[in-house]
């Protein structure tokens, strides 16, 4: 198939009236804000730094989600609330303080250089359903076979290319008329590749496509008879689709959704008799099996592609919690999607010699060290969104930062280290909180280092809660290249449980579109008796209770750690 170029999706961004520029989106993420590392940097006052993000979604949909931004990201007129993510369509508007982005879904363009955008449709049918297609037929009954006979070329567990030819070959049966027929699919990138191609006459050249029909078939919907290419003036300068065929009939291939994801042409190179308005009635009747077997084969390879990615998240969860004696570890980890963004890890810190040089690394005449104990850092990231971008970030960072835990680094060094690199891979459009709580148990002591996340809580045995702050912590990591961390100490007394959570717990939205919120979790682990597992269990129970009727916007994780509770004195 002969390409001129392919067009995604587009922001066409426009202020004061007048388009500054068309942005085409690339990858899976477009950030909007006043940052300068941002996809597109808006030079304003009232546009927070990461203002809103344009998401990608597996089946190349597209949504908005307003990053907490001060003055409100607006879709068609209406107040995005913080991280509910909004579908977008074709001239949907998204406001941004003054500037208008209106978004525009992606079309293939194919065919000749300098091809005139005109109708070329001298037919069309948009009522596609099957089952009024073959009542339309003039022979029902052997459209109703040929349908039939489509269905059971495209079953099997063969390859999805190789069932499409099956059926093309069957296709060619039912209209002798046809010299060629092709099937294509429209791919999220805007690209349109031939998955499908028969020539009654042999081996020939890939088809050449007008991009008029294919805007009409794939951006309209439509199925196209176009009788003779010769009598249409609209043709006249289009010699390339002219010398190709003479009469063809197009149907588009429907998903779930009623979108077109392909196309699906026959056509002849001779007039003869030419395509009749029956012809067409059957092809797009046809067209509707096609359209199944590929939108199945995709959610069967989308499905795969998912369940590997949580095989390989899974692979980096912890396997065991830290046997420490005297101390009780819980955690629950909850994706909103197949995976996540949040991690969380246990990792052993390693002593080393003293002669070390590097000045990163904690010897073991830190005073806050103990040369014969054994300790252990918690960790817990939270990359800015969900799914499978936030994953593959997520999977690349929690790999350094466990090395260098386990090599002794101190906690405000490794959260230096991860920042700097994360910052210079040129990842910053999401930016990754994190949090590490590193436990000396023969000192009972916690050294906490956050970069912009949640606060760690601490019940203590009394039923007190505080938030475990640190004055100095660090901004997200990726946000600043030479970010400095500052840690805190606390210490841990028998029956005091430490809570780390990402933010999915206290975002947790309700039916009415509040909040859990960090006062009413603070309220719930304040009241919760027992160690680790209880207070742990209790938060899940009551978020869980919150959410009922709503569906989980965000990943959702919560690590509970903390010290056996004295037993009471015997008589006491």
């Amino acid at each position: 198939m002969v390409f001129s170029e392919s067009v995604g999706a587009t922001l066409e961004m426009i202020r004061h009236g007048r388009t500054e520029r068309v942005i085409e989106l690339r990858g899976t993420d477009l950030h909007i804000g006043r940052h300068p590392r941002v996809g597109v940097t808006l030079d304003h006052p009232k546009v927070s730094l990461y203002h809103a993000r344009i998401e990608r979604r597996f089946d190349g949909s597209y949504r908005v989600v307003d990053l907490m931004s001060k003055n409100a990201t607006l879709v068609d007129g209406v107040k995005l609330k913080p991280f509910e993510p909004a579908c977008v369509r074709e001239g949907t508007c998204i406001r941004i303080v003054d500037y208008d982005f209106v978004f525009h879904e992606p079309t293939a363009r194919v065919g000749g250089p300098g091809e005139p955008s005109r109708s070329t449709v001298l037919g069309s049918l948009d009522d596609l359903s099957s089952e009024q297609l073959v009542q339309r037929s003039a022979q029902p009954a052997e459209a109703l076979r040929a349908v039939l006979d489509v269905v059971r070329a495209l079953g099997g567990a063969s390859d999805l290319d190789e069932r499409l030819a099956r059926a093309l070959d069957g296709l060619m049966l039912v209209f002798p008329l046809a010299d060629r027929g092709f099937v294509a699919t429209a791919e999220p990138d805007g690209s349109l590749p031939l998955r499908a191609f028969r020539c009654a006459k042999g081996p020939a050249n890939p088809p050449v496509l007008s991009r008029t029909i294919v805007h009409e078939v794939l951006r309209g919907g439509k199925a196209l008879l176009i009788k003779d290419v010769l009598f249409d003036e609209r043709f006249k300068d289009q010699e390339s689709v002219a010398a190709s065929i003479r009469t063809a009939l197009c149907a588009p291939l429907r998903g779930r959704d009623g979108q077109p994801i392909g196309m699906i042409q026959i056509d002849s190179v001779t007039l003869r008799s030419g395509f009749r308005d029956e012809d067409l009635d059957l092809l797009a009747a046809l067209a509707v099996p096609i359209g199944a077997a590929i939108e199945n084969d995709r959610l069967v390879m989308e499905q795969a592609s998912w369940a590997a990615a949580r095989e390989i998240q899974l692979a980096l969860l912890p396997r065991s919690r830290p046997t420490i004696p005297g101390y009780t570890f819980w955690e629950c980890y909850r994706p909103a999607q197949e995976v996540g963004g949040d991690l969380y890890d246990y990792i052993a810190v390693e002593d080393f010699e003293p002669g070390d040089s590097d000045p990163g690394r904690v010897h073991v005449t830190d005073p806050d060290r103990d040369a014969d104990g054994v300790r252990w850092c918690v960790t817990l990231g939270d990359v800015a969104g969900h799914g499978m971008p936030a994953a593959i970030l997520m999977a690349r960072i929690c790999p350094e930062a466990r090395l260098l835990v386990r090599a002794g680094y101190a906690p405000t060094d490794v959260l230096a280290q991860v920042n700097r690199h994360y910052y210079e891979s040129g990842l910053q459009n999401r930016f990754v909180t994190m949090v590490l709580a590193e436990i000396d148990p023969r000192a009972h002591r916690l050294k906490v280092a956050n970069s912009g996340h949640p606060s760690p809580l601490v019940r203590r045995a009394a039923g007190r809660v505080e938030e475990l702050e640190c004055p100095g912590a660090g901004p997200p990591l990726g946000v600043v290249r030479d970010a400095s961390y500052e840690s805190a100490g606390f210490d841990l007394a028998p029956g005091d449980v430490v809570v780390l959570f990402s933010d999915g717990v206290s975002d947790a939205v309700n039916l009415r579109n509040q909040s859990f919120g960090v006062a009413r979790l603070k309220a719930l682990v304040g009241q919760t008796t027992g160690g680790a597992a209880e207070v742990g269990e209790a938060i899940l129970a009551i978020v869980r209770d919150h959410m009922i009727g709503r569906s989980q916007l965000d990943d959702l994780t919560i690590v509970c750690f903390g010290r056996d509770a004295l037993e009471p004195a015997p008589g006491a």
